[in-house]
């Protein structure tokens, strides 16, 4: 099977339920699939989340379902543990625009990601906004993309 991976990094900011602040929320993911042809590539992502005040580096692990030109979505789920111990999670979905949209309504849909932050009962914790920087981070973006049998991106990724 032909797969494929990449590192992103995502950062915003998250206000918590109850407060009138935003904390910075910062994640970096490794991304990989062993099959790139799919209706939707289910993607497996391991990294780390920061959240000032909730994890200074929190091992995460979790799932990207990239499905961008047909249902137009990407979809990252990311379980995360705190500087406490507990676990959380960050659930947000880019809305892909269609292609037939203004340059700059397209480019925004790729690189804003809104979600929601929940606890390991299920509640709500904050509600997050999540940016892709391009000026910063395209490069390193597309260097890291790899494609190629899923075996070679194992090996990769060791």
């Amino acid at each position: 099977m032909i797969g494929f991976g990449f590192h992103e990094i995502m950062e915003g900011s998250v206000t918590r339920v109850g407060e009138r602040f935003d904390r910075p929320f910062r994640f970096e993911v490794e991304v990989s699939t062993p099959q790139i042809l799919a209706r939707v590539a289910m993607c497996d992502a391991e990294g780390w989340v920061r959240i000032d005040g909730l994890a200074k580096k929190g091992p995460a692990t979790g799932r990207l379902e990239m499905s961008p030109f047909v249902e137009r979505r990407i979809r990252y789920v990311l379980d995360f543990e705190a500087d406490d111990g507990a676990r959380y999670q960050f659930d947000g979905s880019k809305r892909i625009a269609a292609a037939t949209a203004l340059p700059h309504v397209l480019l925004r849909t790729w690189t804003t990601l809104p979600g929601v932050v929940t606890d390991e009962k299920g509640d709500v914790w904050g509600n997050a906004l999540l940016r892709f920087h391009l000026r910063r981070d395209l490069r390193a973006l597309v260097s890291s993309v790899r494609v190629g049998p899923q075996k070679m991106l194992e090996a990769a990724r060791a």
